[in-house]
């Protein structure tokens, strides 16, 4: 039997915890689960978080929160004080690159992501591939306020698997209306 059952969290630095929290209620509906560290705590840095998190020498973990959305892994977002901090803006760079949330209205999640403060790298447009292609099939790719790349996706037209797939892709359950 194998052990690892899904993904838990994501993990993702922000400048600023409550405007990024704000930005993911507002587009995704996220809630928040519960703050781990919170500012009033001491941050979390030297040797320790050297060795749990890979955290340079000079940095402090002074906010981490845990937010859910929808039927989804959990985002953990951290705030770090840290000298020589950027973000990852495009996709061309090792690591991981963007977050990817499944809509099953683009048109209005776009919209909310844009009056949130978030910014489109164009309108949302069809998946451009025979697997994902479909009428209702749609995605864009946009910037969080603090630049961080967000992908809105929809395939309610479904997904045309090939046949030496060996898995489906996680999809959220269609709504009961």
């Amino acid at each position: 039997m194998h052990e690892v059952r899904g993904m838990d969290h994501i993990g993702l630095t922000v400048p600023d915890m409550e405007e990024a929290t704000e930005f993911f209620k507002k587009v995704f509906g996220a809630k928040v689960c519960y703050d781990v560290h919170t500012p009033e705590m001491p941050p979390q840095r030297g040797e320790s978080a050297k060795r749990n998190v890979n955290l340079p020498e000079g940095a402090g973990i002074d906010h981490i929160r845990l937010l859910r959305i929808g039927n989804t892994p959990c985002i953990e977002l951290f705030h770090i004080k840290a000298n020589n901090q950027s973000v990852i803006d495009t996709i061309v760079h090792y690591g991981l690159t963007h977050l990817a949330f499944y809509t099953d209205n683009i048109q209005l999640t776009a919209k909310k992501f844009v009056e949130a403060g978030g910014k489109l790298c164009s309108d949302p447009h069809p998946l451009p591939s025979e697997i994902e292609g479909g009428e209702m099939n749609d995605w864009v790719y946009g910037q969080a306020p603090w630049g961080s790349l967000i992908e809105l996706i929809s395939y309610s037209s479904g997904i045309h698997y090939p046949e030496n797939s060996d898995a489906e892709r996680w999809t959220p359950e269609k709504r009961k209306r």
